[in-house]
């Protein structure tokens, strides 16, 4: 089946650019009344308030003109503030009769009547289109800002005499919206980092003309998988009934509209964007429109209603002359995808009575501009960011238009493009924009990002099942591409839930939905990508069947082929690309997540998350409980969670008024610190290590560091921190072991051999004794050396993170408490996860080691493994010939293990994706750097390879290695000694 899109939010506004609001310090204009005294006619001409078309109330300007004249806008006032910024300027609608190979000639005039800006506006349409334009798009005079003190409006110079309509104009001094949408009828504006901004392109991608001809004929296969894939798009959009509560909502909307046919156009409330959308003055939106499209549809394809028919067509044709046109941008069109996906729907199930109407040709062509279809007319162009947000809303909505081509020949060359382009958006992307990456991890605003993949992952495998088995199935490395990204899905959720340090602005949300599950058995369908040349790819099938959701047949067919579902996945995968480690054994999954100069550590919105500082402060989450597990019955509940003590994280612990962010729009904090990520060894244990270092930015302590590692050796997790500083004297320092929710109060916690049972229960150990403390989820902890833990049972009482709602619930936790103003502090505990009763009776034997932990490095010795693990913050020297490493560069996770006295395996990693770029997105790729290491002892490699280079020098019983570094991933190698 096709994305069931209502899994998703209607529409998500990306705050972290500015949009245009309500400015109390605009000069609005409005006609309901008559012209104001500020506008006028130069030469002729003639200006009225008409209530024949309107945007905005009832009525608009009529301006009719003749040869040679102009309207004159002399507010002076209000110009000459607005011009005070160049990022101000003028928003307003314009309808046009009959379309005219022209343009108005907009000027701003100073009182010597110099021209400061001007700009052209086409008036090849009919209906309204907007124009919003900043002074800093218009061509520029050399007159200093802030002289203007008139606008004039000079009409086509082709035309003797005719008219437009002017409504809901405004000047601004504001900065108007950095989103705003170059269009058919203002070109070449909004150039800042426009590449970037996918919705902003329409008219751009329009320019392109295919690359590739119309086929002169088809092959037989082609013919008949387009008449396959029409069936397969049908069978998932059309429902075999209609949704009551759609079609309710449908004809509400409708009824409150006012759209009615009034002579040769249409009359109805003011269709506008999002940025100037008015719930309260009767505004439509996009996603009105969407409700009322696809509410009729389904009315009239499936009960035959015929006034839903008739209501389809109004919708329609209003919606096209309100501005959702060809060519238009509306203004600002960001994020319309979020809101009109059920539109293209529409259109599928109306095929039939949309190639009978008389307007077809237009309806296929408004369709076709706004799912973006033009950009596939040639290859996907590397570089191009924001790709997520394509897939998800418009990637099924570009193939819908490709198959609504009349002409088979046509279509064919359509589906062709689309397949050829999706291919091209899978391969990886650089640096930090959107995206798959060469680890599997997907990006989203700069980030590796879940929440966003789960809905783009959906719409590709929606489009494997359309194109399956055809010859517009997606190249094989791009597929590949897909599994990698998948498989890293399936390794970062347990059993779909993924944890709160990788949540983005989300927390407690994170699940993958089973429209994702059912990618994972159209790709397996689609062919098998480990060149075993099998009918499907066994490993995604295993992977689809072990979810025990998603599509019913899929699950019938890979039954009957002989597949069983796959076990939990067990190792440990570093994705530095967000600077996360994932360790798994049996069922269990933890998740830890730092952040660095170029992965941020959350997500933060004005009203999302707004807790969620420590999400990347060396969390260590553990989920690992119930059946099926999931991240609720693994302790982690919103209703009181205390936002400060998120596991592993060493925090101050804030009051919510200081921890909420102090900002009022979007809040993505980088860290100023390179060094925070992951490394393993033979992809079975690792280790994970950070810098932290607050930022000076309000309600934060500035100089706010500590030294950070975990190290992860099958289910045993050794935590270690040094440097542990600030001058925070207000606020206590604390390094959380757990916190959980109860089911009840009732639930045992056993603390050094004594069963808790009370509630509430607070009392503080002092780790210089033994100290094991377990989490009612079968995890134990055994600090050492750590100074005072504080255990606690007690109800919480919290905010909710959206709408600072109070909540409250029952939890258990447990903190190392460092102090106020703590100067160097340090902890080391072990989390022994779900041990058995041999490993529970054996608790206090030491089956590890720390060799060191300081400000230069944490070392860790695991008996069990004989894995030896190091975390180098700072470059390091020593003249202990009996240490392995004599000498390491800073910034390096190292793990070594022996077999025997003169083989061992080695692993490397500089987390660090060494980007010099520090922004919001960038295309800069990771690049590679030389790091050295010297061991102890005269070694060699046992195999040739590209990026070690084994340098001996028998003299000094040492030996250097040259270990090539790049995109944060660890380079394992072995070496054998002379």
């Amino acid at each position: 089946m096709l994305v069931n899109y209502n899994t998703m939010k209607k529409f998500i506004i990306l705050i972290l650019l500015t949009v245009f609001t309500a400015d109390l310090d605009a000069s609005d204009y409005g006609f309901e009344d008559n012209v104001p005294n500020t506008f006028s006619v130069v030469k002729g001409g003639n200006l009225s308030v008409s209530d024949l078309y309107f945007k905005d109330g009832n009525k608009s300007l009529k301006w009719t003109w003749i040869s040679s004249s102009s309207l004159c806008v002399t507010d002076s006032v209000a110009l000459t503030k607005a011009t005070k910024t160049s990022e101000g300027g003028i928003t307003l609608w314009i309808y046009n009769e009959k379309p005219i190979s022209d343009f108005l000639h907009f000027v701003f005039e100073t009182a010597k009547g110099g021209e400061a800006y001007s700009f052209n506006y086409n008036l090849s349409f009919k209906g309204w289109r907007a124009c919003w334009i900043q002074f800093s798009d218009m061509n520029k005079g050399k007159l200093p800002l802030g002289n203007v003190v008139k606008m004039r409006i000079y009409p086509p110079k082709s035309i003797a005499s005719s008219s437009v309509y002017l409504d809901r104009i405004k000047i601004s001094p504001k900065p108007i919206s950095n989103r705003i949408t170059p269009d058919q009828q203002v070109q070449g504006i909004n150039n800042l980092s426009r590449d970037l901004w996918h919705w902003c392109r329409l008219w751009e991608w329009e320019q392109y003309a295919y690359d590739m001809p119309v086929p002169s004929s088809l092959s037989d296969k082609e013919t008949s998988s387009l008449i396959e894939m029409e069936k397969r798009i049908s069978s998932a959009v059309l429902p075999k009934r209609a949704n009551k509560g759609m079609l309710d909502k449908g004809r509400e909307i409708f009824d409150k509209s006012g759209i009615a046919r009034v002579g040769d156009h249409m009359n109805g409330k003011p269709l506008v964007s999002n940025d100037e959308y008015q719930k309260k003055a009767g505004d439509l939106s996009l996603t009105d429109v969407n409700d009322m499209m696809i509410a009729f549809a389904q009315d009239w394809v499936i009960n035959k209603n015929k006034e839903s028919l008739e209501h389809y067509f109004e919708v329609f044709d209003y919606a096209i002359e309100q501005g959702m046109a060809f060519g238009s941008g509306m203004g600002t069109n960001h994020h319309y995808g979020y809101q009109m996906r059920d539109v293209f729907k529409s259109a599928w199930i109306m095929k039939n009575e949309i190639k009978d109407s008389k307007n077809a040709a237009n309806y296929n062509k408004v369709l076709c501009y706004w799912s973006g279809l033009q950009e596939t007319r040639v290859p996907y162009q590397y570089g191009r960011d924001e790709l997520l947000d394509t897939w998800h809303t418009l990637l099924l909505p570009k193939l819908i238009c490709a198959m609504m081509y009349d002409d088979e020949k046509e279509r064919c060359r359509a589906v062709h493009g689309l397949s050829r382009w999706l291919s091209g958006s899978l391969a990886f992307t650089p640096g930090t924009i959107g995206g798959l990456k060469v680890d599997g991890t997907s990006f989203h605003h700069g980030g590796f990002y879940p929440a966003y993949s789960v809905g783009s992952f959906a719409a590709v495998g929606s489009y494997l099942m359309v194109t399956q088995d055809t010859p517009f199935l997606i190249s094989k490395e791009s597929r590949k591409n897909f599994k990698l990204a998948l498989q890293t899905m399936r390794n970062y959720s347990n059993l779909t839930d993924w944890g709160i340090g990788i949540c983005g602005r989300h927390p407690f949300g994170g699940s993958i939905p089973d429209e994702d599950v059912n990618a994972f058995g159209y790709l397996a369908l689609a062919g098998d990508l480990s060149d075993k040349s099998n009918t499907f790819d066994s490993e995604l099938a295993a992977d689809f069947l072990r979810f025990g959701i998603g599509d019913k047949q899929l699950v019938k067919t890979f039954r009957k082929a002989g597949m069983t579902e796959s076990g939990s996945p067990e190792g440990f995968w570093a994705y530095n690309y967000g600077a996360v480690g994932i360790h798994r054994r049996n069922n269990w999954m933890v998740t830890l997540k730092g952040y660095n100069t170029d992965v941020w550590n959350s997500e933060i919105y004005a009203k999302d998350n707004r807790y969620g500082r420590y999400q990347s402060y060396g969390s260590v989450q553990i989920i690992g409980s119930g059946n099926p597990v999931t991240q609720k019955e693994s302790g982690f509940e919103e209703n009181g969670w205390d936002w400060n003590r998120l596991p592993g994280t060493t925090t101050i612990h804030l009051p919510f008024d200081l921890l909420e962010s102090p900002f009022k729009g979007t809040q993505m904090e980088h860290s100023s610190e390179h060094f925070a990520g992951a490394s393993s060894i033979e992809g079975k244990n690792g280790i994970f290590a950070m810098k932290l270092l607050e930022r000076n930015k309000p309600n934060f302590t500035p100089g706010f560091k500590a030294r950070k590692s975990v190290f992860c050796f099958d289910n045993r997790v050794i935590c270690l921190g040094s440097d542990i500083s600030n001058n925070n004297g207000k606020y206590a320092t604390e390094t959380t072991l757990f916190q959980v929710a109860l089911k009840n109060q009732s639930e045992t916690i056993i603390v050094n051999d004594n069963e808790v049972n009370e509630f509430p229960f607070g009392k503080e150990y002092d780790t210089r004794k033994s100290f094991v403390c377990n989490d009612t989820k079968g995890n134990y902890y055994i600090v050492k050396n750590s100074g005072k833990v504080k255990v606690l049972k007690q109800h919480q009482y919290s905010l909710q993170n959206k709408s600072k709602k109070p909540t409250e619930g029952d939890f258990a936790s447990a903190y190392i408490t460092h102090g106020n103003a703590p100067a160097n502090q340090g902890y080391e505990y072990m989390i022994l996860i779900q041990p058995d009763k041999k490993e529970l009776k054996n608790i206090g034997d030491n089956s590890y080691s720390v060799l060191c932990k300081d400000s230069i490095v944490h070392a860790v010795r695991d008996q069990k493994t004989n894995i030896t693990g190091y975390a180098f913050f700072e470059e390091y020297t020593t003249t202990d010939k009996s240490s392995e490493i004599l000498k390491s560069e800073k910034e390096l996770i190292v793990m070594s293990k022996p077999e025997g006295e003169n083989k061992k395996t080695m692993s490397v990693c500089m987390p660090d994706l060494n980007i010099s770029e520090k922004t919001y997105t960038t295309k800069e790729t990771s690049k590679p750097v030389v790091k050295m290491i010297k061991l102890s002892g005269n070694w060699r490699s046992a195999t040739e390879m590209n990026n070690v280079k084994v340098v001996s020098s028998p003299k000094e019983n040492s030996t250097s290695l040259y270990i090539n570094c790049v995109d944060g991933r660890p380079v394992e190698f072995t070496l054998i000694k002379y």
